[in-house]
């Protein structure tokens, strides 16, 4: 059956969806910013209003909701999650259960990301969800045409309020005209469009009704109706511009942060061993030529690839600071200098949590490879220091991990003169030897002081990365067979104390070497870039000057003696330690820290004892044992994945799994639970303790069947608001085969005699007879239709026209 909509109600309801999916998409463009946004509205308002339009023509009733619940699951992925349309049928059906996920938890995802947040994951199903709703509401109010449409509108501030609630922190700058300034004039300009939308609205359609009245007569309560509607327009607009006028910087006053419900990237981070006490490790036999990462673009390619980010120090290991909130998500990144799109694939020497990338990432990275989609979800960036970590396990990436990424090509930054700090930036008491050194080079406090301070400390130093010269040797026969290196012992770790016994050494050799000695018999500081690069940082910082250690690689060009550059694969051989120094420009510059393997120091001949330090035993890096990774030594491996991490790796699996069958059950239970609430209501009249009350029940079952079956009369009587009262002789009368049960009915209910139980029993095979006859002459959709309305609760159906319409 077709209900006749009059085409001026069908072009004004498409008008108002359009004009709500424009506010819509104007005040959420700050949140995203991506054509993304922009197609998941339009198809959640498009979709809404073809769906609850053809619900209310052919008078779908309850089925309307059950078209749209499904509609909104149809075109959640493709519209709402369009990363998951790159995967397999498993990556659908990930991104289903993210979407549907994302319908009650994905306001919380906004508030914990940085904007513009693009298409990144999930973000897009609110809009999605919000901008669905609205319009569905609005075009089911407006094409009613009765005393509901001015209510129509409303939806525009539901979906205006996203886009406030949900924006960033900044306002709009203000706007001056002439002598008035107008604060935050985008958003109040929004409002005062979703405000003119909503009056106007509102002023047709109750110009509407006044004009059939006067046609029709004026009748009673007219003027009363007409006060209403204009008090309650006027307090639409009231409520519109109070909210765009200070809803609006009250919502982005403050920051806004909720903790998540996922792994946390902080606790993983604080979990790692510092990264520069296993440098030594990747110079040892096994790591020196095994290759851990592969860099290749389409173009240049950056100088540097950072790995970790090391800005603290507890006195024995330089590590990450992490604390609340320093490792965010990423979705969307600003211009970077120089761009160039770089491709990483992760090779068999290679695991860990840190990202390859440079200090300025343009986008989100496009992860491939198996776990493709985890890994992105398990994408974080710490956006002071530029390092990103992949978490989808504690364990990071491994072998077959892969992603593109639009990195900065452009050349290192320079230092800047001034120091960011007038006074040392750490306690030279604690430090006796380095202040001591310092003190005599007698170089200033700037830029070009802190570069000449680590120039000279790398040209006195000596590269040597072991204890021992027994063992792991490819390190010292590359250096040797490129340099003529020869071996010097040099213990492990980056303590302070280790740091003032490299000090000591250069102290020492400078007193021994005196005024006339030259720069070779200065040479004495033994160790690599673990210990040159905390050496330096404690330099630039007693300089005035912030710093903090890098590990990473160097790509293209030689890299320095004694640490290359990567060429096809980047190896064990190829990671390096640098810092990053801070003057009073905030910008971060890159120094080299590594020392010279050309000159071999001349206060340690072959065979001669190492100076004795209790705090630095040998028994660290002796070949012959390992102590546990991180121990501070550098020279210890790291622990082998055990069969449980490969089990581990079944659970997000199951996980997802788990997530769909539920989100089946939801949609099961959702579209069950109207037929199973009519079964429960026929089995209890069925099930009565009286017999009359059995009799009546039967009545009571065949009028309800009749009204959610959409008989005319029925429906009139059994509905909340129908205005027709008509006795159950008329009632029966209307019903095919109703006289009889009607009378039967009548019977039971007023003759003297109490109505006995096989009596009761042959009404309600009367009545199931007919309610045989009436489903058997219905087609299947007819009949679906009938088990889900609301007709027989007294619930005018889902989009049916009132029948005193005409209509």
């Amino acid at each position: 059956m077709r209900s006749r909509l009059a085409p001026s109600r069908t072009l004004t309801a498409a008008l108002l969806v359009l004009a709500i999916a424009l506010l819509a998409g104007i005040a959420a463009w700050p949140v995203y910013r991506g054509p993304e946004a922009w197609l998941a509205v339009g198809a959640a308002a498009a979709a809404a209003f073809a769906i609850t339009w053809a619900g209310r023509r052919w008078r779908w009733g309850a089925l309307t909701a059950v078209a749209l619940l499904l509609g909104f699951v149809a075109l959640l992925v493709p519209a709402a999650v369009p990363s998951a349309l790159d995967g397999a049928p498993a990556g659908l059906l990930r991104g289903l259960g993210d979407g549907l996920a994302a319908v009650a938890l994905g306001w919380k995802q906004i508030l914990t990301l940085t904007l513009p947040l693009g298409s990144y994951q999930a973000v897009l199903v609110p809009l999605f969800t919000t901008v669905y709703a609205a319009a569905a509401a609005a075009t089911w109010l407006a094409v009613r045409g009765d005393a509901a449409s001015p209510w129509a509108a409303l939806p525009a501030a539901a979906v205006v309020a996203f886009g406030t609630v949900f924006g960033p922190v900044e306002l709009s700058d203000p706007l001056a005209l002439g002598p008035l300034t107008v604060a935050a004039p985008r958003e109040l300009a929004i409002w005062a469009a979703a405000a003119i939308l909503i009056t106007g609205w509102i002023a047709w359609t109750s110009g509407a009704a006044r004009r059939a009245a006067l046609r029709l007569g004026r009748g009673p309560g007219a003027r009363l109706r007409g006060i209403t509607r204009g008090a309650t327009g006027a307090a639409i607009v009231v409520a519109a511009l109070a909210a765009g006028a200070i809803l609006a910087p009250a919502a982005t006053s403050t920051p806004r942060t909720v903790p998540r419900d996922r792994i946390d990237p902080v606790v993983v981070v604080r979990e790692q061993t510092s990264p520069l006490a296993g440098y030594r490790v990747l110079k040892r036999d096994a790591a020196y030529d095994a290759p851990l990462f592969t860099v290749t673009g389409d173009g240049p390619l950056p100088g540097r690839m950072r790995l970790a980010v090391m800005d603290q120090t507890s006195g024995v290991d330089f590590t990450v600071a992490a604390g609340n909130g320093t490792f965010t998500r990423f979705p969307s990144g600003d211009p970077v200098t120089d761009p160039a799109l770089v491709r990483v694939a992760i090779e068999s020497g290679y695991s860990g949590i840190w990202v390859p990338l440079t200090a300025e990432l343009g986008a989100p990275p496009e992860f491939a490879g198996p776990r493709a989609a985890d890994l992105a979800d398990g994408f974080y960036v710490d956006r002071d220091t530029g390092a990103g970590i992949a978490v989808p396990t504690a364990a990071g990436l491994r072998a077959g991990d892969a992603y593109r990424a639009e990195l900065s090509a452009a050349p290192d930054a320079r230092l800047d003169a001034a120091p960011a700090h007038a006074h040392p930036d750490l306690d030279l008491a604690e430090l006796p030897q380095l202040e001591r050194w310092l003190a005599a080079q007698r170089l200033p406090a700037t830029g070009e002081g802190l570069a000449e301070a680590i120039d000279r400390l790398r040209a006195r130093g000596y590269l040597s990365h072991a204890l021992s010269d027994q063992g792991d040797r490819a390190w010292l026969d590359a250096l040797a067979a490129a340099y003529g290196t020869r071996f010097v012992a040099s213990p492990g770790g980056h303590s302070l104390a280790r740091i003032e016994e490299l000090f000591e050494q250069l102290n020492d050799q400078a007193e021994a070497a005196g005024t006339a000695g030259d720069d070779a018999a200065l040479v004495a500081g033994i160790g690599d870039d673990e210990q040159f690069a905390a050496a330096a940082v404690l330099l630039a910082r007693a300089l005035g000057f912030d710093a903090r250690i890098v590990l990473g690689v160097r790509l293209g060009g030689d890299g320095v003696p004694g640490v290359p550059a990567c060429e096809s694969s980047c190896t064990g051989a190829n990671v390096a330690a640098w810092i990053e120094a801070r003057g009073a420009d905030g910008v971060w510059a890159p120094l080299d820290v590594t020392p010279q393997v050309a000159v071999p120091p001349t206060a340690l001949e072959s065979g001669e004892r190492l100076p004795e330090h209790a705090t630095v035993p040998e028994e660290r890096d002796a070949p012959e044992n390992d102590p546990e990774f991180g121990s501070g030594s550098g020279n210890t491996a790291p622990a082998q994945a055990t069969p449980a991490d490969t089990a581990a790796g079944l659970l997000p699996a199951l996980r997802w799994i788990g997530l769909a069958a539920a989100a089946l059950l939801l949609l099961a239970a959702l579209a069950l639970f109207i037929p199973a609430v009519k079964a429960l209501r026929t089995r209890r009249r069925r099930r009565a303790d009286s017999a009359e009350v059995r009799a009546l029940g039967a009545w009571e079952e065949l009028l309800d069947a009749h009204a959610d079956a959409g008989t005319p009369a029925v429906r009139a009587a059994r509905v909340s608001g129908g205005r027709t009262q008509l006795s159950r002789r008329d009632l029966g009368a209307a019903i095919p085969g109703g006289s009889a049960i009607a009378a039967a009915v009548d019977r039971a209910v007023f003759a003297g005699e109490s109505v006995d139980a096989a009596e009761a029993d042959r009404l309600w095979s009367a009545v199931t007879d007919e309610l045989s006859g009436l489903r058997a002459g219905r087609s299947l959709l007819a009949r679906l239709r009938a088990r889900f309305s609301l007709a027989s609760f007294g619930v005018r159906g889902f989009g049916r026209e009132r029948s005193d319409h005409g209509e």
